[in-house]
C-alpha cells in the first residue's frame, strides 16, 4: 500500500512540476523522476526526426550573430509570451515524457488558449504509468485559475485569484512587458519562471526540417543557493531540472500560416553527472577530461496548432463540486514581492 502510494505521489510530483510550471523551482519539491541526457542543441538521440539540429552554416552563423546575447534570447522571450497571451486564440495537442522508475511515463492532453488579453486558457493532461490513469486540469476564466489533479480517485484542487495580482498599468499595452495577472498557469507560467531563474542564450536550430529557434537556460546560482538553503541540503538532487530548453517556432506553419513565436518543444535537463552507459545518455566532454552527462528528466511538445475561433467564456469555466481547495494566492504574491502582510493558505469550499 504504502509503495502504491508513493509512486502515485512521485506522478502527481511529476505531472504538476511541469505541466503547470517548475513549481519544484518556486516551492522547494524536487523532481522525482529518471533518464536521458544530451548536450548543446536538445535532443533525444535515439530519435533522429526529434533532434534539434543546426541549419545551413550560412544562415546559422548568421543569425547566432545577432541572436546569441541576453538580451536577445530576453526580447524573444518576450516576444513568445505576448504571443501566447495576447495572440490570436489557439489550440493544441500536448505530450509529454517523464522518465521514472527506469522507464518513460507519458501524458497526452489538449491546451486551448483564448487569447487576446483574457487570461483564459484550458490545459487537460493523462499520464499512464502502467497501474493506472492520473489526470491533470488546468484552466483559467480570467479572473481564476484553478489547477485540479487526480491521481488514484485522490482529488487535489488549488485556486490562484489572478484579479489580485498586478495588471497592465497606464499607456498602451503593446509597450509593455506581460503583467503577472497574465502569466499563471501553464506555458505562459513556464516560460516567466525560466526568464526569472535561469541565464538565458538562444540559437537557430532546426526540428523536423522546420526552422526553430532555440532558448537554453542555465540555472542562476542565486537561485541554485536559495532552493539548497530552503532544502537545509548541500548536495544538488540529480534530477532537479538546472537547464532548460525551449524550441519555438521561427516562420508560420504554410498550411495554417499561423504558429510563428509559439513553443514546440520544452526540455528539462538535470546537471551533468558521471558517465556510467545510462540510458537515454549521450556523453559531453568537460574541461578535466572526464566524461560527464544531462539527464532529461522530462519532454513537453505542443503539436497540431491551429487558430481557432475565439471560444466563448463559457468553455473555461470551472466548476468545483464539494472538493476543498487551497488557496495559493499570497504565493503568487510574495512571489511578486507584494507588499502584503503574509498570511497562511487557505483551504475552502
Amino acid at each position: 500500500m504504502k509503495v502504491a502510494q508513493r509512486h502515485a505521489a512521485r506522478i502527481l510530483l511529476l505531472v504538476t512540476a511541469i505541466a503547470i510550471t517548475l513549481s519544484c523551482l518556486r516551492f522547494v519539491r524536487p523532481l522525482n523522476a529518471q533518464p536521458p541526457s544530451s548536450e548543446p542543441l536538445v535532443s533525444r538521440t535515439i530519435d533522429p526526426k526529434e533532434t534539434f539540429q543546426k541549419g545551413p552554416q550560412g544562415s546559422d552563423s548568421e543569425a547566432n550573430r545577432v541572436a546569441k546575447s541576453r538580451s536577445d534570447a530576453t526580447n524573444l522571450l518576450q516576444l513568445v509570451l505576448r504571443q501566447l497571451v495576447s495572440g490570436p486564440a489557439f489550440d493544441a495537442k500536448v505530450r509529454e515524457i517523464v522518465w521514472t522508475t527506469g522507464r518513460e511515463v507519458i501524458g497526452v492532453g489538449t491546451y486551448e488558449q483564448a487569447g487576446e488579453n483574457t487570461g483564459r486558457f484550458n490545459l487537460q493532461l493523462t499520464m499512464h504509468d502502467g497501474k493506472g490513469k492520473h489526470r491533470l486540469q488546468q484552466i483559467s476564466d480570467g479572473r481564476l485559475v484553478w489547477t485540479r489533479s487526480e491521481i488514484s480517485e485522490a482529488v487535489k484542487l488549488t485556486r490562484v485569484e489572478i484579479g489580485k495580482l498586478p495588471g497592465w498599468e497606464p499607456g498602451p499595452a503593446a509597450q509593455q512587458t506581460i503583467p503577472p495577472c497574465l502569466r499563471v498557469g501553464a506555458w505562459a507560467e513556464m516560460l516567466s519562471t525560466l526568464q526569472r531563474d535561469y541565464e538565458l542564450s538562444v540559437k537557430t536550430a532546426s526540428l523536423k526540417q522546420k526552422p526553430v529557434f532555440v532558448i537554453s537556460g542555465e540555472l542562476r546560482d542565486e537561485t541554485r543557493n536559495a532552493v539548497l538553503s530552503k532544502a537545509k541540503r548541500t548536495d544538488w538532487p540529480m534530477l532537479y531540472p538546472t537547464q532548460m530548453r525551449v524550441a519555438v517556432n521561427a516562420e508560420h506553419n504554410p498550411e495554417t500560416n499561423f504558429g510563428l513565436y509559439l513553443p514546440v518543444r520544452i526540455e528539462f535537463w538535470s546537471d551533468p553527472v558521471s558517465s556510467d552507459g545510462g540510458d537515454q545518455a549521450s556523453g559531453v566532454q568537460e574541461s578535466g577530461g572526464q566524461e560527464s552527462k544531462r539527464r532529461l528528466i522530462t519532454l513537453v511538445e505542443l503539436y497540431s496548432i491551429r487558430p481557432i475561433t475565439q471560444p466563448s467564456a463559457e468553455r473555461f469555466r470551472f466548476d468545483n463540486v464539494n472538493v476543498d481547495f487551497t488557496n495559493e494566492t499570497d504565493r503568487y504574491l510574495e512571489i511578486l514581492n507584494a507588499q502584503v502582510t503574509q498570511r497562511p493558505k487557505t483551504t475552502r469550499r
